[in-house]
């Protein structure tokens, strides 16, 4: 098995003297700033979502429809109803996936045959006023 060094940044190896030792300073100073990096945007995250939801609750006020939380949290309410209704009551399984697909879209009742049609040919409408044909 090979040993893999970039999972330490500090060596693995001890190193002795001046260079062991800024070494070590070097890589906690890089994992550190890593870690900053990544709080940093984290907390810009938290930041803009709370924006966003004040944003969406201040805009409710003034249109009148529900904000868009709302409308989000009662989507992924009603979507765990039907994975916990789903889970609980299963459905029988069907040897026609695509005919139940069919059904439970509306597309069985349309109609599915090709229909051949002659072809016809459309006149252009005259320009009248300098106008584009058709306007």
């Amino acid at each position: 098995m090979t040993r893999m060094f970039f999972h330490s940044l500090p060596p693995p190896a001890p190193v002795s003297g001046a260079d062991g030792l800024l070494a070590r300073v070097l890589g906690a100073l890089v994992w550190l700033m890593l870690a900053a990096l990544g709080a940093v945007f984290a907390f810009s995250l938290l930041i803009w979502l709370v924006v966003m939801v004040v944003v969406s609750l201040v805009g409710s006020l003034f249109t009148g429809r529900p904000a868009t939380v709302t409308l989000l949290w009662r989507r992924y309410r009603d979507m765990t109803r039907e994975v916990t209704r789903s889970r609980w009551s299963p459905s029988p399984a069907s040897n026609t996936p695509r005919a139940d697909a069919a059904q439970a879209t509306g597309a069985a009742s349309a109609q599915t045959s090709v229909q051949d049609v002659s072809w016809r040919e459309v006149p252009a409408a005259p320009a009248t006023d300098g106008e584009a044909p058709g306007r």
